[in-house]
C-alpha cells in the first residue's frame, strides 16, 4: 500500500512526555522524504473522535499513527476500522504494551524511520460488546481498577503505575465470575480476567504467554485466589513467561466468550476504562489491521 499521505494523531500528555519537539522535526522529515503529512492533537475533549475522524476524511491519509500509548492506539483503531489504511505507532506513552508487542522500540526516531521502511504485518482485533476494539489486552477486576485509579489521578509514568498496582494488590479479593463459552458454562473465582489478543503488557508481564496477535484467536486469562505469599512467585512467572505453569492460572484459548460479570467488576479496553458491564461478550476479528512494524519482525 502506497506511503505518501501520513496523518498523526498526537496524545500531548501521554506518559508525561513533551511531543512538540517531536512534532517540529516532522517538518523537516518530511520535506527530506517528499512526503506530506497533517497532524491532530487530542485535547481530552469529547469531541475528539468525530474531529479526528473529519480530518480523516478531508485528507485522505495513506497511513495514520499513533502518537502516545495503548489508549491512543486504541482510538487510531476506531478511526480507521474498516477503512484501506495503514496503521502506525511511535510509542510516547506510560507503558506502550502494544508497540512493545510488535517489538517497535521507545526511541521516537527508530520508531518514525519504521513508518517509511517497516514491512506490513496483518494483526487480529477483538469486538467486545458488539461496540469497542481491543487490539492489545483488556481485563476485569485487579488490573482495571489500578487503570481507573490511575485516570482518575491523572498519574503518569511507569512508576506512578507500579506504585498503585502494589497499592490494589494488598486490597484485592477475588471476585466469582461466569464463563460461557461453546455452549458450556463454568464459573470461577478470580483476582482478574484478562482478555488478551496479545502476550505482554507495557510493564514486561507476560499474562499470555501461549498469544499471538495475528493467529485468529485471543486467551482467557483467569488469575485465580492465591494467597498472598505466593504473589513474588506468580510476579516470577510473569517475567519468565512461564505463567501458564502456576496453579494459580488458567488459560482458555477462544474464538468467542461471553462473561457474566456478576460482581459489576471494572472493565478497562487497552488501558481506557469503560464502566461496569454486567456482560463481557468478546469475538475476534482477524487480520483487522495492518500495523507497520519494524523489518526484523515476522
Amino acid at each position: 500500500m502506497a506511503r505518501d499521505r501520513f496523518l498523526f494523531i498526537i496524545n500531548p500528555i501521554a506518559g508525561g512526555v513533551d511531543k512538540s519537539k517531536y512534532v517540529k522535526t516532522l517538518d523537516q522529515l518530511f520535506f527530506e522524504k517528499k512526503k506530506e503529512f497533517d497532524v491532530f492533537e487530542t485535547t481530552g475533549e469529547s469531541d475528539d473522535f468525530q474531529n479526528a475522524l473529519q480530518m480523516i476524511e478531508d485528507f485522505q491519509p495513506d497511513v495514520v499513527v499513533a502518537v502516545g500509548g495503548d489508549g491512543t492506539c486504541n482510538m487510531v483503531a476506531k478511526l480507521i476500522y474498516g477503512r484501506e489504511v495503514l496503521f502506525g505507532i511511535v510509542p510516547l506513552g506510560s507503558a506502550n504494551g502494544l508497540a512493545r508487542e510488535l517489538n517497535i522500540g521507545e526511541n521516537r526516531h527508530s520508531a518514525t524511520e519504521t513508518l517509511f521502511n517497516g514491512i506490513e504485518k496483518s494483526v487480529d482485533a477483538l469486538l467486545i460488546n458488539n461496540e469497542h476494539i481491543c487490539l492489545h489486552l483488556s481485563d476485569i477486576g485487579l488490573n482495571a481498577k489500578v487503570v481507573k485509579r490511575f485516570e482518575e489521578e491523572r498519574i503518569r509514568g511507569m512508576f506512578g503505575y507500579m506504585k498503585q498496582f502494589v497499592r490494589e494488590i494488598k486490597l484485592s479479593e477475588p471476585k466469582k465470575f461466569r464463563f460461557e463459552l461453546k455452549g458450556n458454562s463454568f464459573k470461577k473465582k478470580a483476582h482478574m480476567v484478562v482478555i488478551a489478543n496479545a502476550g505482554r503488557y507495557g510493564t514486561g508481564a507476560i499474562v499470555n504467554p501461549v498469544g499471538k496477535i495475528d493467529d485468529g484467536k485471543f486467551e482467557i486469562c483467569i488469575i485465580k485466589p492465591f494467597p498472598l505469599y505466593a504473589f513474588l512467585t506468580i510476579t516470577f512467572h510473569l517475567f519468565r513467561g512461564t505463567l501458564k505453569t502456576s496453579r494459580y492460572v488458567d488459560i482458555i484459548s477462544c474464538r468467542h466468550i461471553k462473561i457474566i460479570n456478576l460482581p459489576r467488576e471494572v472493565l478497562q479496553i487497552d488501558g481506557e476504562v469503560h464502566g461496569y458491564p454486567e456482560e463481557v461478550e468478546v469475538t475476534i476479528k482477524k487480520h483487522a489491521y495492518k500495523l507497520i512494524v519494524p523489518q526484523a519482525d515476522r
